[in-house]
C-alpha cells in the first residue's frame, strides 16, 4: 500500500465532481491502493486519509470535498469488491 496523502488533489478526480460516486478505478487510486487489496487495508488507508485531509491537520478549504471523496472511495471497493 503506498500512501497518496498530500499528493493528490480534487483536480485529479474532476469527472467525480458533481456526481454521486467515484469509479471503482477511481476509488483505488484516491486510496493510493491496487486492486486486490484486503479489506482491512483499504480502511486503513481510507482512515490515514481522513486524518491527514481533516481540517485540524490541513487548513485547505477543498478538504471537505476531499473527505466526502474518499469516503466514496471506501465505499465504492467495499460494496464493489467485498460484497
Amino acid at each position: 500500500m503506498k500512501n497518496n496523502a498530500g499528493r493528490f488533489s480534487q483536480g485529479q478526480f474532476g469527472q467525480t465532481q458533481g456526481s454521486s460516486s467515484v469509479t471503482t478505478d477511481e476509488a483505488y487510486k484516491l486510496l493510493g491502493l491496487k486492486k486486490g487489496a484486503s479489506k482491512e487495508e483499504v480502511l486503513k488507508a481510507a482512515n490515514q486519509l481522513q486524518k491527514k485531509i481533516h481540517p485540524d491537520m490541513n487548513r485547505d478549504v477543498k478538504t471537505e470535498r476531499l473527505s466526502q471523496l474518499v469516503n466514496e472511495a471506501k465505499e465504492k471497493i467495499i460494496k464493489t469488491d467485498f460484497s
